[in-house]
């Protein structure tokens, strides 16, 4: 990527945040159902059409923190030991969590878009569209390692253990909730998951 390029890059990240920390305001305020387009890009000083160039609907702007979450979990996995079992990688992977859980505005943040997305049942279909495909993208990711390995994994198991670290890093963070020390959540992390580690890994 060019230097211009990665520049056009970042901006646009700039303006998708900017877009979306104000949506997020106004999902607050007004409720999810009751917030528009049309309310988003006022608020923000653009026009309707400019907001479609940076999302395709205004769920997809509620959710942009996951987005970008799945992006950073992909590049944590490219960056782990090519030997090192899924199971293991995947919790190193969800360090990610850990880190951001130190930053409070972050963590509002979070609980903010959980608290809408439970109130409204649009929203909630499209952050779970959003795990799905997040743990998707971990898979083909963990596919694409074990082949260089020279395996061949049964993906419908494999699909299964990232669902199960997944539901993991749920519970660590339903267990963590409230607390401000990125080491609560680690420790229940490494608790939860060592508790139901796959047969295969032990």
């Amino acid at each position: 990527m060019s230097g211009t390029s990665e520049l056009r890059e970042l901006s646009r990240r700039a303006v998708r945040s900017k877009i979306a920390e104000v949506a997020e305001r106004l999902f607050a305020a007004k409720g999810f159902e009751a917030t528009t387009v049309d309310d988003i890009a006022k608020a923000v000083g653009m026009s309707q059409r400019t907001f479609f160039r940076y999302f395709a609907s205004k769920e997809d702007a509620a959710l942009d923190g996951f987005e970008r979450r799945s992006d950073d979990f992909v590049a944590r996995l490219a960056g782990r030991p090519l030997m090192e079992s899924e199971w293991d990688s995947l919790r190193r992977v969800f360090d990610v969590v850990v880190e951001q859980s130190a930053d409070a505005g972050h963590r509002n943040r979070i609980a903010a878009i959980h608290q809408t997305a439970g109130a409204s049942p649009t929203l909630l279909a499209a952050y779970l569209h959003k795990v799905d495909h997040m743990q998707q993208r971990l898979v083909d990711a963990l596919l694409a390692r074990a082949a260089e390995r020279g395996e061949t994994p049964d993906e419908p198991v494999l699909r299964a253990v990232v669902g199960s670290a997944f539901a993991c890093l749920q519970a660590a963070l339903s267990c963590a909730a409230g607390s401000s020390h990125p080491a609560d959540l680690a420790e229940q992390l490494d608790a939860v998951m060592a508790a139901v580690r796959p047969v295969r890994y032990v």
